[in-house]
């Protein structure tokens, strides 16, 4: 006897052998030393910074030109006794960089967080999907695609949750605001996922 339109089993046997043979990884990608790793690092598990050359770290005030560091600001300079750099305009001294010794930024783990908070909504979407996939109402790329979705949207909203350890005095008022991992989006911008060959 012969069933015509139920013979899925080739199909499924294709979508699960991808899944078998592809993941999709979820997060922040780049070079290892990129400036985008390289703050998404500091914030997720902490660090202490110092300066690479030279006695400080130039710390920007909220009265220093965006995007500027101090080779490119005239007149720039360090008043006898004190730890900012400064610029004379019209007789008052304005204050365009602090200068510290070290900076450590405490650990705001929001990737962690996005996947404690949501790893029984990941497990619920995987079996979802793998009940379309053997249904045949899914591709395993699919699957992933839906997971690495999820997962991107859950990290980006994690990091703009995110309320404590709080930012400290001058960054509040470089900012203009008090959320510790937004400022001008880009970490929220940048999380992403692809799927891979395992």
């Amino acid at each position: 006897m012969k069933i015509e339109g139920y013979n899925r089993i080739p199909q499924v046997t294709k979508e699960l052998d991808y899944l078998k043979t592809h993941q999709v990884v979820i997060g922040f990608f780049g070079k290892r030393e990129s400036r985008l790793l390289t703050i998404v690092g500091a914030n997720e598990f902490g660090a202490t910074i110092k300066p690479k050359n030279g006695e400080w770290l130039w710390i920007p005030t909220k009265d220093c030109p965006k995007g500027k560091g101090p080779k490119d600001i005239e007149g720039l300079f360090i008043p006898k006794g004190h730890r900012v750099a400064c610029v004379n305009d019209h007789g008052k001294l304005v204050a365009y960089f602090y200068l510290s010794k070290l900076v450590q930024i405490p650990a705001r783990p929001f990737i962690r967080q996005a996947y404690l908070a949501n790893k029984r909504k990941y497990t619920q979407l995987v079996r979802r999907y793998i009940a379309k996939v053997l249904a045949g109402e899914a591709t395993g790329k699919q699957l992933l695609s839906r997971l690495g979705v999820a997962c991107t949207a859950d990290i980006a909203m994690s990091s703009i949750k995110l309320k404590h350890p709080k930012n400290r005095p001058a960054t509040i008022e470089r900012k203009g605001s008090d959320n510790p991992l937004v400022d001008t989006g880009e970490l929220q911008r940048q999380v992403k996922f692809m799927i891979v060959p395992i």
